[in-house]
């Protein structure tokens, strides 16, 4: 890629939400997606999540959403399997971040026009939830930078448009996630609303989800977390 184009891919990027230099003209967004494809930088490629959310807000409709585009056609097997896994980690993220059902509905129908979709998926949950780096063909993605900038361009920039609760429930949303599998938030949300669990949720909830809060609680393991964190 040359200078040139890469200060133009720059701009589109901060066009789309993720300026990491400031905006100067609006593209259309999913020929910024497909640029993002094409690259080796992981600081830049870091932004796809950011940019797709951008994209799915300011279309009904994307162009990759129509019946008749396939990923293999449109982009070739490698560039194709390389957006599989960014189409999967957005898909992690905008679940991580509690964000509409509509629109992780979006990134799911979109990831499962990829060829092995499901193992793809199940591959990179798992990478987040051992905190460990994404392989990308040519270089890696660093999980734990990966949720820091989807929230630093996404939970911060509401906070000057948006009510600061909705901001700290997004914020109590991530922590919950470094914690709890989304079977026990869910199990969590129920019990926080007072709604009914079935028998073998109860049994579930009881048996590990109710162990795991009395430690949160434990007075002596915030101390110690507090004493680490100062170190």
């Amino acid at each position: 890629m040359t200078t040139r184009d890469q200060h133009v891919l720059l701009e589109q990027l901060a066009a789309h939400g993720y300026p990491l230099m400031k905006s100067v003209r609006h593209s259309d967004p999913e020929t910024v997606l497909e640029s993002l494809l094409r690259q080796r930088e992981s600081r830049v490629v870091e932004g796809f999540a950011v940019v797709l959310l951008s994209a799915l807000r300011e279309k009904a409709n994307l162009r990759w959403e129509s019946p008749r585009w396939t990923p293999e056609k449109a982009l070739g097997v490698l560039t194709s399997q390389r957006l599989a896994r960014l189409l999967a980690l957005s898909y992690v993220l905008f679940r991580l971040f509690g964000l509409e059902q509509g629109l992780q509905a979006r990134v799911r129908k979109l990831l499962f026009k990829c060829t092995n979709a499901e193992a793809t998926l199940r591959s990179v949950e798992s990478h987040f939830l051992k905190s460990e780096p994404l392989a990308m063909n040519g270089f890696e993605l660093s999980t734990e930078r990966l949720k820091n900038t989807f929230r630093a361009y996404y939970v911060d920039a509401r906070e000057g448009v948006e009510d600061k609760a909705q901001t700290h429930a997004l914020e109590l949303e991530l922590l919950l996630s470094e914690l709890f599998t989304p079977r026990q938030k869910e199990l969590l949300r129920k019990r926080a609303d007072g709604a009914q669990m079935t028998n073998t949720e109860k049994t579930y909830f009881y048996r590990t989800v109710n162990k795991r809060l009395k430690a949160l609680a434990n007075e002596e393991v915030h101390e110690l977390a507090r004493r680490l964190l100062r170190r």
